[in-house]
């Protein structure tokens, strides 16, 4: 009796379970189906297609619409509001990428981090909708253009300049090292920093300014990065006989070996031509490398009587100039490659820095005594002993930059050996502002310094990995 009842116990129990497994058969919704590694890699394929046309699209496409007013930053403003550092940074993928050439004393991989999105920084004007809301900062009226992209400001008065603190360039990705080069693109709303191995892109609202990507080079510390002319490449630099390619278009990181014909075996500075043909590494004794941008190819070598610290080109690329540690200034004429002019820095026995103003009109030396003298350029190329229009003696340590804004109505300048040295100079007095940098801890020592292509911000790169970041609201465009 007892084993009929268990048989019939266990046969009901097969009988239900049978019923709900029926049911759920037909209740149950499509099944998940397991990505294969083929699915996987096409996908990954399309995600990175979709990143390289978003910052196809920043570099191509604002260079499309150069008719249009740039207005990208105002929006940006607007927008950056919605989101938050962490929306960026949690959508970032990485990327291993080999170099393109391998060579024996190079075992270094690139790792690139970007966005997966189309970011803010991508979008046309055309295809973003503006909406205009009242604001009590007033900032919020940056770059807001009735259809002349170049509108005149007033003078830029002397005293005091109309500065504020934003938020750090890096805010969404601090360097763990000095910040050796902080540069804003030349087209697009976008600033690049330059730490240890690591170079970050960043777009630049004043507030949020996400990280767009990161490049890490490995057993590469960056000591000089330039973007292109075109603003389609950055250009990266170290104490090496090689240096990076970073075509921002194609997602690729080129490395370009021993410069043929060049024996140097450390090349960590070099300049960018402002037409966009030139590449000029600066060697030692005196020697500097003029490359193809193209090719990347040495098409000359320019020689100084003494070591060579810094060079820079005319706005017209027509011209060079370079000083060393003899005190001379040296000017050159590019299409022949002829030191055309040499004059005597006045005071000067070891000069650290140089700059010419986008007008040529003001040339500016630093020295290894922190006096920047400050030339007329016009007359400083038909003399050989010139004086300065004024010696400023405010920096005390070596020069490390000096830098002019777009119009020539100021300049900066920094020495990264001591806290807080750096200064804004009001040219048309040749008087510092007394009021940057303020009582501001955070500045730290002032190692590099770039203003954007309109004047709009001021960006400075300091020993603690931080790039900070001012705006100078004296001038409504970017």
């Amino acid at each position: 009796m007892l084993r009929r009842a268990a048989r019939r116990k266990d046969t009901t129990s097969q009988a239900k379970r049978q019923d709900t497994e029926d049911a759920e058969e037909h209740t149950e919704g499509p099944k998940k189906v397991l990505r294969t590694f083929q699915d996987k890699k096409t996908w990954k394929a399309a995600r990175k297609a979709k990143e390289e046309a978003a910052l196809e699209e920043l570099v191509l496409g604002i260079q499309r619409r150069e008719e249009e007013p740039i207005d990208r930053l105002e929006d940006a403003e607007e927008q950056s509001e919605e989101g938050s550092d962490d929306d960026v940074d949690s959508l970032g993928v990485t990327v291993i990428r080999e170099a393109a050439w391998v060579d024996d004393d190079d075992d270094s991989r690139t790792r690139v981090e970007k966005t997966s999105d189309v970011p803010l920084w991508a979008q046309t004007s055309r295809g973003r909708k503006r909406e205009h809301e009242s604001d009590d900062d007033s900032d919020e009226e940056l770059l807001q253009h009735t259809g002349d992209l170049l509108a005149e400001s007033s003078a830029l008065p002397r005293g005091n300049i109309n500065i504020k603190r934003c938020s750090d360039v890096n805010k969404t990705y601090p360097h763990q090292g000095p910040v050796r080069r902080v540069e804003f693109h030349p087209s697009a709303q976008v600033c690049l920093t330059a730490a240890q191995d690591v170079l970050g892109l960043f777009q630049i609202d004043g507030r949020n300014n996400p990280k767009i990507q990161t490049l890490h080079l490995e057993k590469f510390p960056i000591r000089t990065a330039h973007f292109s002319t075109c603003g389609r490449e950055v250009v990266l630099a170290s104490a090496t006989r090689w240096f990076f390619v970073y075509d921002m278009i194609a997602g690729k990181v080129i490395k370009i070996p021993k410069i043929r014909g060049v024996d140097d075996t450390s090349l960590p500075r070099f300049e960018v031509s402002p037409d966009g043909k030139f590449l000029l590494f600066l060697g030692k004794n005196g020697f500097m490398h003029l490359l193809s941008a193209k090719t990347k190819e040495c098409v000359s070598s320019l020689k100084m009587n003494s070591d060579v610290s810094a060079a820079t080109f005319s706005r017209d690329s027509r011209h060079l100039y370079s000083v060393g540690d003899a005190g001379e200034v040296y000017v050159w004429d590019i299409g022949t490659r002829d030191c055309i002019h040499k004059f005597v820095d006045d005071g000067c026995t070891h000069a650290t820095s140089i700059a010419l103003s986008h007008n040529s009109k003001y040339l500016a030396t630093g020295s290894q005594s922190g006096v920047v003298n400050i030339y007329d350029a016009q007359h400083a190329a038909a003399s050989s002993y010139p004086k300065p229009l004024k010696a400023l003696l405010n920096l005390t340590t070596p020069v490390t930059q000096t830098c002019f804004n777009h119009s020539g109505a100021v300049m900066a300048m920094c020495s990264s050996e001591v806290f807080k040295a750096a200064r804004l100079v009001h040219l048309p007095t040749l008087s510092v502002f007394s009021n940057f940098p303020e009582a501001d801890s955070t500045v730290k020592r002032v190692q590099c310094l770039d203003f954007s292509p309109h004047s709009g911000y001021l960006a400075m790169g300091n020993n603690q990995g931080r790039a900070l970041l001012y705006r100078i609201k004296h001038y409504k465009d970017f």
